[in-house]
């Protein structure tokens, strides 16, 4: 492909654009520059909402991935990823993510009200990468009487302490109940929509577990909060030109998006799939993203070339938020 004076790209994903480089997601050929993109209309970057602790919350500091010890149920691999909603979805790294729940039977560690005194099962935390993203290896939780079936879980990162709950649709628990050692116990007696901390809600709280292929389930689920400003943008004094800030977008077609917003004090060129000519200043594009990417964190990564033959890459992870179903 000819190098184009004058001209900048702004590449999605592919071999010469946006790289999807975390785990279960994939890009899609083609199709990614809408050049004739609609108003966006609603932001995908939101705030999670926050629900009560409740009062089976005990500091444990339990580093660990894998909080299952000796509880039988459905293995539960749950990916949690923060990102700051107040930031353009950048990804929150080295925040602690708390998670508890209940066993099979309903009950919690280490409660004396529970008769689990000293006990520290379906317990533990884990510290966000630079993608924003925590790994837990759990099981589907129980119930008890009152309440829904729900994951409580706790974000902590400088003076920021964030707390709320994951919930699952009454179907799921009537499928999952249906095997042991859940099948022991009767129909749990409170439905999400009976939940009084569901509220309205909780449906933005829904996990969508999917089967793993060996009995057990996965689920990911991403967390806004206000950080206070995460993330960083790469800089290069050989070549006047930033990648500035990047917006996830939602349009009223439902299509997610990204904005990116490139400022440069030269011309510059590159190469990549999409070209568009730039001069010195401020300037704005927007990048569709594939149906087929999961939702997460994702690197974005633009290239700059000026006329002296600087060449400059540019990285962000951003955050990429779930499909709406329309």
């Amino acid at each position: 492909m000819t190098k184009m004076n004058r001209r900048a790209a702004i590449g999605a994903a592919g071999a010469s654009g946006v790289a999807f480089l975390i785990g279960g997601i994939r890009p899609s050929a083609g199709g990614l520059f809408d050049e004739g993109v609609e108003q966006a209309v609603a932001a995908t970057c939101v705030m999670t909402p926050a629900k009560t602790e409740g009062p089976y919350f005990v500091d444990e500091k339990l580093n660990r991935s894998d909080i299952r010890e000796t509880q039988d149920g459905g293995k539960l691999a749950l990916t949690m990823y923060v990102f700051d909603a107040d930031n353009d979805c950048a990804p929150v790294q080295g925040a602690t993510v708390d998670i508890w729940h209940c066993n099979a039977a309903g009950l919690y560690s280490d409660e004396s009200a529970n008769g689990t005194s000293g006990q520290k099962w379906l317990r533990g935390y884990q510290t966000t990468d630079a993608t924003g993203k925590v790994t837990f290896t759990t099981i589907y939780p129980g119930w008890y009487s009152g309440r829904a079936v729900h994951i409580h879980f706790k974000v902590r990162h400088d003076s920021l302490e964030f707390t709320s709950q994951l919930f699952f649709t009454d179907d799921m628990n009537t499928t999952v109940f249906k095997k042991a050692p859940y099948s022991s116990r009767p129909t749990p007696d409170t439905t999400d929509e009976r939940d009084n901390i569901y509220g309205t809600d909780g449906g933005s709280l829904l996990l969508q577990p999917q089967s793993d292929g060996a009995g057990g389930y996965t689920a990911d689920f991403s967390v806004g909060v206000s950080a206070g400003g995460s993330g960083s943008t790469t800089s290069d004094s050989s070549l006047a030109a930033a990648l500035s800030s990047v917006k996830a977008l939602r349009t009223s077609a439902g299509t997610r998006k990204l904005r990116l917003t490139v400022t440069s004090s030269e011309s510059v060129s590159a190469v990549a799939r999409a070209k568009r000519s730039l001069a010195a200043g401020k300037h704005s594009f927007k990048v569709t993203i594939p149906s087929s990417v999961a939702a997460g964190a994702v690197t974005l990564r633009l290239t700059f070339t000026d006329a002296a033959g600087n060449t400059k890459t540019v990285k962000r992870t951003v955050h990429v938020a779930r499909r709406r179903q329309l």
